[in-house]
């Protein structure tokens, strides 16, 4: 059985990153909620950004293990 690696580390990394985005975005709902105020706009731009980002590296290990690896005729 052979394991892969670069695989798991994409998933914790994008697994981490979703689990910090939603503690930081909980707390400010919670926030905003117990002081009666409007959430941060800036919040909301980082986490679009964010979620972006992680589709886009994702998107990017998916594709790269999909080439089959380079078929370079080495002289």
């Amino acid at each position: 059985m052979k394991i892969d690696i670069k695989g798991i580390i994409v998933l914790i990394m994008a697994l981490g990153l979703m689990s910090l985005l939603g503690l930081i975005v909980y707390d400010e709902f919670s926030m905003a909620s117990e002081h009666d105020a409007e959430l941060d706009q800036n919040i909301i731009e980082l986490l679009q950004m964010s979620i972006t980002g992680v589709i886009g590296v994702v998107a990017g290990f998916v594709g790269a293990g999909k080439s089959g690896g380079c078929n370079c005729n080495k002289d």
